[in-house]
């Protein structure tokens, strides 16, 4: 057992130098992204940016940027995306990605041989069948 926990002492320590040599780097976004998850590491909370704003990643300010304003969405929609495990944000390609893989999951035929599991997985496509349409006639495609 001991040989396991020393490999496992090498691992962590090598990845904590990894991370720590990745502050060197010439990247500033790196750096300051370092910076940041240190400092929430630190207080538990977000460093506000001069406007005032929680600072987000790349990636949820792009998202947020593109995303086409909506009107409010009504609690049927936000149990919709709920149903498919997704955030009322996910894009369309998200939606329809998720949808499949679990219509794929839950689908009756799976379950051939075992009467209520049948009847589950059938109940269960349903409801994942009627919270895309929802969301598809939501987002108008």
């Amino acid at each position: 057992m001991d040989p396991i926990l020393n490999r496992l002492g090498r691992l962590i320590r090598s990845l904590a130098t990894d991370r720590i040599d990745s502050r060197l780097s010439p990247d500033p976004d790196l750096r300051q992204a370092e910076e940041e998850l240190d400092e929430f590491l630190r207080t538990g909370a977000d460093r506000l940016n001069p406007s005032g704003q929680s600072n987000q990643s790349f990636h949820q300010r792009s998202k947020q940027d593109s995303a086409p304003a909506s009107a409010p969405l009504d609690g049927e929609l936000v149990s919709a995306y709920a149903i498919l495990g997704l955030t009322p944000s996910a894009s369309w390609d998200d939606v329809t990605a998720v949808h499949r893989s679990l219509l794929k999951k839950h689908h009756p035929d799976r379950h051939a041989g075992h009467e209520a599991n049948m009847r589950k997985a059938t109940a269960q496509s349903q409801k994942i069948g009627e919270a895309f349409q929802k969301i598809k006639k939501h987002l108008g495609h």
